[in-house]
């Protein structure tokens, strides 16, 4: 599984888990609601430009696609917190030698630059 995204598509993603988290709709998620989501954070984008970077996030198997009628809804694969693990998880071995509390260090060192 990949873990690098693009903008789009991170929007589109975080969108899904709000709805999910907030169980704003329940495993009926439309482009139409992503849309607005997207859009209520005023990033303003198309309908058919949102449809077609969901399709190919359900080709690299980060959304599940169903057919409802006439509609398709989409739920997430993974799990925020999950993807989260896996990206940390592949971060930790490709520069840390699979050692997490060397990036937690690094993480820190960085906060503390940024004064975050």
């Amino acid at each position: 599984m990949t873990y690098t995204h693009g903008t789009l598509e991170n929007e589109i993603l975080n969108a899904v888990w709000t709805m999910e988290e907030n169980n704003t709709i329940k495993n009926n998620i439309s482009v139409s609601d992503v849309l607005a989501e997207i859009n209520n954070n005023g990033n303003i984008r198309a309908y058919t430009t949102v449809k077609t970077v969901m399709d190919r996030l359900v080709e690299k198997n980060l959304l599940k696609r169903e057919k409802y009628g006439k509609k398709f809804c989409y739920k997430s694969v993974e799990s925020r917190e999950e993807m989260a693990a896996s990206a940390i998880n592949k971060l930790a071995g490709q520069y840390f030698n699979n050692d997490i509390r060397s990036l937690m260090r690094a993480l820190e060192k960085q906060c503390l630059s940024l004064k975050v």
